[in-house]
């Protein structure tokens, strides 16, 4: 496999390969690195009134456009497989002769072609090479509770939750896996062909690590162990436990070929595209992406953390270790908006982001959340002994494996509510590093299992529109204020997003008084029921006429009963009973000679 590169600079002695942004358009000059000789395109082959394209004329285009071979990325099978031309909108690998970005401009211009753009390369954002460390008697108290317990409090949510997130699957998305590791998650998801994942970059069933053709390791052959590790790691001896071991690991092997030029596994953008949609297609809750690139966002991956974002899956990715602003450059997937991207956080200094992690300079725009990114064990590559590695890669699985223990407590929860829950539940800050950005200190949010997940507990908060006079009894359990005539109480009266959810149930006669708000906790329990009350309406059809007059005078004569709420809607002059002023007033209004006050 031969992999161009336009630019590259060094920022910093340490990093593992660092580009410069560049323009993703294929008119514009591409300054990332992509594999030499290769094209990913996405064809649609009806037009938009159903008419099928010719695959004949489709096919004989890319020939004279040097395409010698034509590869799917099936989001419907398992595997990538050389394949005739879909009936279905299919994102393809060509293999080309001629040059990439000229050839990328060329097939987009065919009937059907929606995007075409080089293979792009991603790495992987462990900033450090892998120390080993063999078993000792005091792993767990020595090695991962300062950052388990001290700083992200996960024991005590399992404790308090009695959870540790069974019944959701992690897709682990990276560079292969040592399944023989010492204490290596047990709880693996399978396929039903004793597959417990699957590796993209070849369509074959091997998600062991790359390694170098001479049989030694590369810089980040352990970087996926030592990942799948710091979510699930069973602590069958050692004492080292993953921070969610209760859910099931889908272990995705993106990585291919020889290495590059710093050592490390080769990533395509085409492989961690169908790594997503293999995730999504078999239904993983979370998928946790320990890789990134800069300044572009390739459109196959895109699309398919879209489709899988979606579907309700939390996607979550590291934000890069060159200690850049988002000013600066932005590093993908994690500076999408439908994605979670994480920053490194020290250990000497436990709420100060580390010195190689990337920032967000834009109040959240694109990074969402800090977690330990240092000094944090995983599963190794030979037995007997883990892997301690420092990077976004390291911060990145922990805050994944948060989201499984919260969606597992809570199973029924939008990704949308996953994701407002963990960026305004914690009271924990952290801040820039001040030996990184100079001139400003920027404030995070450092997650916390327990706080993370009581925010799912937490009293659902009524809000009421500031233009009109609702308001409620919380005690007596009343909503009013309302207008006459109203036509839908999410007008006036909601829940706050990301605190619980609501329904409103109207009267047989209406949406008037005696309707129902009731408000549910987000784990979608019951907290609490409200009655609407219009005051003039008394038989709940949302407006105050002759027929509200002659019930209010029945009352008032004692001659029928009712319910609390109803007096409240017949004593329309606000004097603590019902009489026959009431109904006068109520018929003047009717006819419209009088107003009555919407005001309690």
């Amino acid at each position: 496999m031969k992999i161009k590169k336009i630019i590259c600079i060094l920022l910093t002695a340490v990093m593992i390969c660092v580009c410069l942004p560049f323009s993703a358009s294929a008119e514009e000059e591409i300054t990332a690195d992509y594999v030499e000789g290769e094209v990913v395109f996405e064809y649609i082959p009806h037009t938009s009134s159903g008419v099928r394209r010719s695959t004949s004329n489709f096919r004989s285009r890319l020939a004279s456009l040097g395409v010698t071979e034509l590869t799917a990325l099936d989001n419907y099978d398992d595997t990538i497989q050389t394949s005739s031309v879909s009936s279905e909108p299919t994102t393809y690998v060509a293999k080309i002769s001629g040059d990439v970005e000229k050839t990328c401009r060329e097939i987009e211009k065919i009937s059907g072609v929606s995007y075409a753009e080089p293979n792009y390369l991603l790495e992987t954002c462990g900033y450090t090479t892998p120390l080993e460390i063999t078993n000792q008697t005091k792993n767990y108290v020595d090695h991962e509770k300062w950052y388990l317990d001290t700083v992200m409090n996960i024991p005590a949510a399992w404790e308090k939750y009695q959870n540790c997130g069974e019944g959701i699957t992690v897709a682990v998305i990276d560079n292969g896996f040592y399944v023989d590791a010492t204490d290596f998650p047990t709880n693996l998801w399978d396929d039903g062909n004793g597959n417990h994942g699957w590796n993209t970059a070849n369509g074959s069933s091997d998600i062991s690590p790359v390694y170098k053709s001479d049989g030694t390791a590369l810089r980040d052959t352990a970087h996926g162990s030592n990942v799948a590790g710091i979510i699930g790691m069973a602590s069958n001896g050692s004492n080292f436990v993953g921070a969610a071991f209760g859910a099931e690991l889908m272990l995705l092997r993106v990585a291919n070929g020889e290495a590059t030029t710093n050592n490390t596994t080769v990533i395509t953008s085409a492989a961690v595209a169908n790594a997503v949609a293999y995730a999504r297609r078999h239904k993983a809750n979370v998928i946790s992406m320990s890789l990134s690139i800069t300044g572009t966002y390739p459109t196959a991956i895109r699309n398919a953390i879209d489709d899988a974002y979606a579907d309700s899956i939390a996607v979550v990715a590291a934000a890069g270790n060159s200690a850049v602003g988002s000013a600066t450059g932005l590093y993908y997937p994690a500076a999408a908006s439908n994605v979670i991207g994480v920053m490194a956080s020290g250990q000497t200094d436990k709420y100060t982001l580390t010195d190689f992690s990337n920032y967000d300079e834009n109040d959240g725009k694109y990074y969402d959340i800090a977690a330990p990114g240092y000094a944090i064990i995983g599963c190794g590559i030979e037995s007997g002994k883990f892997t301690v590695m420092a990077g976004t890669s390291q911060s990145t699985p922990l805050v994944a494996a948060c989201i499984a223990l919260y969606m597992s407590v809570y199973p029924n929860q939008t990704v949308d509510k996953v994701f407002n829950s963990l960026r305004n539940c914690s009271t924990k800050n952290v801040s820039s590093n001040s030996t990184v950005s100079t001139s400003k200190t920027y404030i995070y949010k450092m997650l916390d299992a327990v706080e993370f997940i009581d925010y799912g507990a937490t009293k659902p908060v009524v809000e009421f529109n500031l233009s009109t006079t609702v308001t409620s009894d919380a005690k007596a359990g009343y909503i009013y204020g309302l207008d006459e005539n109203f036509a839908d109480i999410a007008s006036y009266v909601t829940v706050k997003d990301g605190t619980g959810s609501s329904k409103f149930i109207p009267t047989a006669n209406g949406n008037g008084t005696g309707s129902q708000f009731e408000v549910y906790t987000l784990a979608g329990k019951l907290y609490k029921t409200y009655t609407v009350i219009i005051f003039g309406d008394v038989n709940g059809d949302c407006k105050a006429d002759g027929m509200d007059a002659v019930l209010i005078g029945c009352m008032a004569n004692d001659m029928c009963e009712y319910d609390d709420c109803i007096k409240y809607a017949a004593d329309v002059d606000f004097d603590g009973s019902v009489s026959d002023t009431d109904s006068i007033t109520v018929a003047g209004y009717a006819i419209g000679t009088d107003i009555i006050s919407q005001i309690r």
